[in-house]
């Protein structure tokens, strides 16, 4: 009778333990490592202009140093990487500058007609055109930009017009 009466018991320990965040490490540990910025500052990038047309070069802004990655998304939600670390480059997928020396970089200059980034996508093995419609494209900014929570990237929009 006692054993009917102390499972029911222990069982409510064990949630108050999960709630507490006691036993929560368990159930939140990522299953890869993730990525941290090596500073404590906020990544910072800006734009002087925030409309851009065929012929104009866009300034992308940094306050180094620069998190490893950089990636734009295309009006369509189309995912480029243009910065990340030469050692994942694979065949012509290459970045427009790799994370070792994007880090101390200031600005980058990008030029729409002929920009091209690895487009994140299964069987394409070569950098293709990014700037190929007109709407807006929000680049971003971080040491990971598969992330669920806005405020762990830093990004800014710009509109193209063809």
């Amino acid at each position: 009778m006692k054993l009917i009466l102390a499972l029911p018991a222990v069982g409510m320990l064990f949630a108050g333990m999960l709630n507490t965040g006691s036993l929560s490490y368990i159930a939140n540990e990522p299953s890869h490592p993730i990525a941290t910025p090596s500073s404590n500052a906020p990544a910072k990038m800006w734009v002087t202009q925030n409309t851009l047309r065929p012929g104009e070069t866009l300034a992308l802004h940094f306050t180094p140093p620069n998190p490893t990655y950089l990636g734009v998304v295309d009006p369509e939600g189309h995912f480029f990487y243009v910065v990340f670390p030469q050692e994942s480059a694979s065949g012509k997928l290459q970045p427009l500058v790799n994370s070792e020396g994007f880090t101390k970089l200031d600005h980058l200059d990008i030029v729409p007609a002929n920009f091209k980034a690895d487009p994140y996508t299964y069987g394409v093995l070569e950098n293709q055109p990014v700037f190929t419609n007109t709407g807006t494209y929000r680049f971003i900014l971080g040491e990971n930009l598969h992330v669920d929570d806005p405020s762990a990237v830093v990004s800014v929009e710009v509109k193209y017009v063809k």
